[in-house]
């Protein structure tokens, strides 16, 4: 049963990741380059988390800081790009994958810096 809720935690990290890259990557999405992509990074965040242990925390700070940036992103670029939906889109996913991203390497390379 605790192998299945792992299983599980990963598997929302991967659609959660996969939404976001999806529009990053490739030029046209599909349910193929979803599926795959979603099983690609359910195994990878099972191998991070559980099998070489100690990443879940960076992974679960990462993806709630790409949704915040999703949100936000969204709210400004509908102030803002009115009119460019064609590229809001890619530029939305991109904002939030840099954001998680720039998480991630903050955490490993500048983890001693304290802002406040």
């Amino acid at each position: 049963m605790l192998l299945l809720i792992q299983i599980l935690k990963c598997l929302l990290i991967g659609i959660i990741w996969a939404a976001l890259l999806i529009p990053v990557i490739f030029r046209h999405g599909g349910a193929l380059k979803y599926i795959l992509t979603v099983a690609v990074l359910t195994i990878l965040c099972y191998i991070l988390c559980f099998v070489i242990g100690g990443y879940a925390g960076i992974i679960n700070q990462m993806t709630l800081i790409a949704l915040i940036a999703l949100v936000l992103a969204w709210i400004i670029s509908s102030a803002v790009f009115e009119k460019e939906s064609k590229v809001k889109s890619k530029v939305i996913a991109f904002t939030c994958v840099i954001a998680g991203l720039a998480y991630l390497v903050s955490t490993f390379f500048v983890s001693n810096i304290k802002f406040l």
